[in-house]
């Protein structure tokens, strides 16, 4: 992979022209290792494409920026808005039409999430083309693999959820399903939450959207996390109040029934 010297990366201030020029450079080292022979002049053997897109597979760096751009806002807006959103709402919202709530929300964002990581492969395999392998960058690797950690982990939410909300109508308590249901997507959320920000820095976007993003995820998962908390010792606080109900109902003063 050709590499941009120091100089040049200063030199550009627009990161959308240096992911094209870095692109660039490695698509013509590989076209150059694939002709061979780095004929006279040029440096580049007889290749007539070379500057060419068309010569590296089709490859066009300008669509390749704006799939990388769609997925990061998709991946955001999932992570960041959609799935705290959804936990937020199981809380505040009365009745049954919290579950509902809840559930069309987390959905929502779980395809949105499905098609940021089809998209984010999508980029890995177009640039792929051009002799980039970015799960061989330890670089940018992480990311990759941290997004498709999450994505399966969330997958199975649905299914917990379910069994959780079955159980628990049944027996009017916590089971096993109900921690797995709430541990997962509190772990992976937050996972998923800071590998947006990670993909940010690996995309070396602007100040401004960095800090835009960290800003909005910060605060919504501060906001999950209160109501979560809140959620938490208002039940503490029914479960001791039916305790303390239970064993008033079960005494006449002192004389046990």
């Amino acid at each position: 992979m050709a590499v941009l010297g120091n100089s040049t990366r200063r030199n550009i201030s627009d990161v959308n022209e240096w992911f094209s020029l870095t692109i660039t450079a490695s698509a013509a080292t590989a076209e150059a290792q694939r002709y061979s022979g780095y004929g006279p002049g040029n440096g580049y053997g007889s290749n007539p494409n070379y500057g060419n897109y068309a010569a590296y597979g089709n490859f066009d760096p300008e669509h390749a920026m704006r799939v990388r751009r769609i997925h990061g806002i998709l991946a955001g807006v999932a992570m960041a808005a959609f799935f705290p959103t959804g936990s937020i709402l199981m809380r505040v919202i009365p009745g049954r039409f919290a579950l509902w709530a809840h559930a069309l929300t987390q959905v929502a964002g779980l395809i949105l999430l499905t098609v940021a990581v089809a998209m984010g492969l999508q980029l890995v395999q177009e640039v792929g083309r051009v002799g980039i392998n970015l799960w061989d960058r330890e670089d940018v690797n992480y990311h990759l693999i941290i997004g498709l950690v999450v994505l399966s982990c969330l997958m199975v939410q649905p299914v917990l959820g379910f069994i959780h909300h079955a159980k628990f109508k049944k027996q009017r308590r916590r089971q096993v399903w109900s921690y797995l249901h709430l541990f997962n997507g509190r772990i992976f959320i937050t996972l998923g939450i800071i590998n947006g920000a990670l993909g940010l820095w690996i995309a070396r976007e602007p100040s401004r959207y960095k800090a835009l993003y960290l800003t909005a995820a910060v605060a919504m998962w501060s906001l999950w996390m209160l109501v979560a908390m809140f959620g938490e010792w208002r039940r503490w606080r029914e479960r001791r109040k039916a305790t303390g109900r239970s064993r008033k109902s079960s005494y006449d003063g002192d004389v046990p029934f």
